[in-house]
């Protein structure tokens, strides 16, 4: 899959990768600020990414050669695979339930959450899972092999962020954004203040509040898994399954 999640500032000489599920609506809004839009809150175009715009780089062609030029700064946020994955899951997924009648214009996660149902029937106990919750979720992605399970919302962030094939100057950390997200924009020579989620009308699903109700020692077990290149790789704790 060929993830555009690399986003070029030409003119303050920077790339900014985004996480979604790391407050990217938040960072796909203030780009929209630097590159002049007075509608820079409008959350809609923050996600369009033909009419938003902002600079997408397709690594498939001539601007992959971007990602390696020194002179080009680059920046990006992860988040810990916990919080970030049930936030996936409660926004993209859980929304969506119950599964009602299939309408011809259905958006792309009803047609996701279609194929976890018809994996959910056709690979697991139905007995012992019923119906669609966090953890058929987590088995769906990974062990269905479904096209769906790459999905940007959900992908490893070493896929998303060719990490670390692609250097770095500042790796924030959603957990520590008010911090982080200062040093970012000093670094982009950027005065206008983070947007908050109400600023950019974008609802907080509470994952990190969330956990121990979502979460078993099966949820850990599967997300230690399938994320275990993001917990090496930004040194995030993995939930010990020895205790």
């Amino acid at each position: 899959m060929n993830y555009k999640n690399f986003i070029y500032n030409q003119d303050r000489g920077f790339i900014f990768a985004y996480v979604p599920k790391a407050a990217c609506t938040n960072w796909k809004s203030l780009l929209r600020y630097m590159e002049g839009y007075e509608d820079w809150l409008d959350n809609k175009l923050a996600h369009d990414k033909v009419n938003g715009g902002l600079r997408y780089l397709d690594l498939k062609g001539k601007d992959a050669v971007l990602l390696n030029r020194p002179d080009i700064r680059k920046y990006t946020m992860v988040r810990e695979p916990y919080s970030r994955v049930l936030s996936a899951y409660i926004n993209k997924v859980e929304e969506r339930l119950p599964l009602k009648a299939e309408e011809p214009d259905e958006d792309h996660f009803h047609k996701i959450v279609r194929d976890i149902e018809k994996f959910r029937k056709e690979s697991l106990d139905v007995k012992a899972y019923p119906k669609i919750n966090f953890e058929v979720f987590l088995l769906w992605l990974r062990c269905s092999g479904s096209w769906f399970t790459k999905d940007e919302h959900w992908a490893p962030q070493v896929k998303l962020l060719l990490y670390p094939e692609i250097q770095y100057d500042i790796i924030g950390r959603f957990e520590e954004l008010g911090r982080d997200a200062l040093r970012i924009l000093s670094a982009m020579n950027c005065a206008q203040e983070f947007p908050t989620q109400k600023d950019v009308q974008f609802p907080q699903t509470g994952a990190q509040s969330k956990i121990e109700l979502y979460f078993d020692i099966n949820c850990y077990k599967h997300v230690n898994n399938i994320y275990v290149a993001d917990f090496k790789a930004f040194g995030y704790r993995l939930y010990p399954l020895d205790i």
